[in-house]
């Protein structure tokens, strides 16, 4: 997609129904089809709305525009990603930090900013490294396995452990629950949302019982003990919105979209064995049979060129919305208050006056490229920007370095590899694997499914 705004491209009611009924059954086709029919910027037209007053989708697909939408928080807010009911647990476990603004969300942004602080994390680097190969260790050679599984207990591990207090038994089977409230969302609710329509009331007194053995206790590493025994940013005690829908917030963004990330990653190395076999040279090079610290791995350049690659063509939210709060102005398009606006991350990521060849996997290209954070964006940018991204980039590189230096990850031939967009972008329903010994030589298997519409693997062996 060109860097180029150029003029907004209107699309009228009649003919946005289709792009409507197309978004519901896959938002990444829907999104990439719209943009290089029409533009980085089209005003899609709802259906429903009248000629008078038409309401709009605002789509961009562009860094410049991105920028300009989302640094001004008090012109563009940020939206309810969950579906709910009014005064209902469902609506309150959706009190996550993108509905939070002003006051509120700055006292709660400096909140969390303690145990996600780059010293923090970088302190936290020998536990993150002894729990990664503890966990990884137990993975099983020689047998077909589903690595989505795999890395998923592996980043509850990491999140539970060093953000959460370590209390597995009480945080499991909640992380569990918010698995399936990250399946009802405004993006693809699905058949799942009367699932957890159904167990939300369930979620909510777990957390809030799990946050009553807390009470009292201040633990400055532990999320939920910070929010429950801190004062709101009024100086009164946090509703159980706050402590519900920040706590389900807080642990589904450390696990989930690590976890996504991880896993598109692994299978981007799978499929390209002469990137497999340098990679685990590289790993195994620095550890020397240590176990793998950020101090061992932080500064390995194939390897930072492999995760950056990886996050660049999945990132793990790759559609964002916003509200306008007041009429303004974007691109030269004037906008009325509480119009929606839809980012496409997936390809400001992808776009070719930058980044060539943009939908292959070409670790390379990062030998000297430095695009603007809202060039290559993947735990947002600016004043919105994901305040936990340091924890999840360390959290993905020890994972790799642990995975890569003790084994070839090696595809089931012709697996089939969906995908599902939920707020994340998710390998859909599991990624088949054998994970061989690292000393075996790489290949990669042919695989199937709509993970070609994603990237383009032709010609990989």
């Amino acid at each position: 997609m060109p860097r180029q705004t150029g003029t907004p491209v209107l699309v009228g009611k009649g003919r946005s129904l289709g792009y409507f009924a197309s978004f519901i059954s896959d938002p990444m086709t829907m999104t990439r089809a719209l943009h290089e029919r029409h533009g980085p910027f089209v005003l899609l037209q709802f259906p429903w709305s009248r000629r008078s007053r038409p309401a709009l989708l605002l789509c961009i697909a562009n860094a410049e525009l991105y920028r300009a939408a989302f640094a001004p928080s008090e012109i563009w807010r940020g939206v309810k990603i969950h579906y709910g009911f009014k005064n209902h647990a469902s609506d309150r476990l959706a009190m996550g930090m993108t509905r939070l603004r002003g006051a509120r969300h700055a006292h709660y942004r400096h909140l969390f900013a303690p145990p996600l602080s780059k010293p923090a994390v970088m302190a936290s680097s020998p536990e993150m490294a002894a729990l990664a190969e503890e966990e990884v260790s137990s993975w099983p050679r020689n047998v077909p396995v589903n690595l989505l599984q795999l890395t998923e207990h592996l980043m509850l591990e990491f999140a539970i452990g060093l953000l959460f207090g370590g209390d597995r038994e009480r945080a499991m089977p909640i992380a569990k629950m918010i698995t399936k409230q990250a399946a009802a969302t405004r993006i693809v609710p699905g058949g799942e949302f009367l699932y957890w329509m159904s167990v939300a009331a369930q979620q909510e007194r777990a957390i809030l019982d799990w946050a009553e053995e807390k009470r009292g206790n201040f633990d400055a590493q532990d999320i939920l003990s910070i929010i429950v025994n801190s004062p709101d940013e009024t100086g009164g005690p946090p509703s159980r919105a706050i402590i519900g829908g920040l706590l389900s917030f807080t642990l589904g963004a450390a696990y989930e979209t690590c976890q996504n990330g991880l896993a598109w990653t692994l299978i981007m190395i799978a499929q390209h064995p002469k990137l497999a076999g340098a990679l685990a040279d590289e790993i195994n090079g620095a550890l020397a049979g240590g176990p793998p610290t950020i101090e061992r791995i932080g500064a390995l350049p194939l390897l930072d060129q492999v995760m950056k690659e990886g996050l660049r063509l999945f990132p793990p939210v790759p559609l964002q919305f916003r509200k306008s709060t007041v009429a303004t102005c974007l691109g030269g398009a004037e906008i009325e208050p509480d119009t929606e606006l839809m980012a496409s991350i997936y390809l400001i990521n992808r776009n070719p006056d930058l980044y060539g060849e943009p939908n292959r996997f070409r670790p390379e290209r990062w030998d000297g490229l430095d695009p603007s954070p809202h060039d290559y964006i993947v735990f947002g940018a600016g004043n919105r920007m994901c305040p936990g991204f340091i924890f999840a980039a360390q959290t993905m590189k020890i994972s790799l370095a642990a995975i890569l230096s003790r084994y070839r990850v090696t595809m089931v031939p012709n697996a089939r590899i969906d995908y599902r967009t939920r707020v994340t972008l998710l390998p859909y329903p599991g990624i088949p694997v054998v994970l061989r010994d690292v000393a075996e030589a790489p290949s990669a298997a042919p695989i199937g499914g709509g993970i070609h519409k994603l990237v383009d693997l032709s010609g990989v062996r």
